[in-house]
């Protein structure tokens, strides 16, 4: 019998390249988000907002074939961040995309290809998370608020990974060419 590979909360991302990420993970140390820092740098297009996590009980080989049709179909893309925000209520940091449009078509393509998603709450929100620890002070506020990153970077792989402890679990990865 097959291990039900989506027991555990499975997301589906893009990969953002060095040297972004390591300008990204960076913030993560200096605020001492170990969490945060333990994951990979990346955006997510399935699992935190709009569809939520992999609903279990669906045929990984069948949900990887799906993600690499998109996959290949779909052309790098070229991003640049934006600003910095906070999400309502919370101590969580993200950089937004200065073009969310590419990401948003990603998104509703995955959404929209029979993969089985659990519910999210939250809308699509295309953003890469700076720092998720609690408490922060208004010094790191008013820091975080201020940082940007300039310059593009081109986005080629996406892949799914299992948060079942960590590092996440690297379950699957193709190149976006189309």
């Amino acid at each position: 019998m097959l291990e039900d590979t989506f027991q555990f909360e499975t997301y589906i991302v893009l990969d953002v390249p060095s040297p972004v990420a390591e300008a990204v993970m960076a913030v993560r140390e200096k605020h001492r988000d170990v969490f945060r820092a333990s994951l990979p740098t990346e955006i997510t297009i399935a699992g935190s907002s709009g569809v939520g996590v992999l609903s279990r009980g669906q045929s990984p080989k069948e949900v990887y074939r799906l993600l690499d049709q998109i996959a290949a179909k779909t052309a790098p893309i070229e991003a640049a961040f934006g600003t910095v925000l906070r999400f309502p209520g919370t101590d969580i940091f993200v950089l937004t995309l200065a073009n969310e449009t590419p990401f948003q078509r990603l998104h509703n393509q995955v959404a929209a290809s029979g993969i089985l998603f659990k519910e999210s709450p939250f809308p699509y929100k295309p953003h890469c998370t700076l720092r998720s620890r609690s408490p922060v002070s208004d010094h790191e506020v008013t820091q975080l608020l201020e940082f940007t990153l300039p310059g593009t970077f081109l986005l080629q792989t996406m892949s799914v990974y299992r948060m079942r402890r960590l590092p996440m679990d690297l379950l699957h990865r193709t190149t976006l060419s189309g």
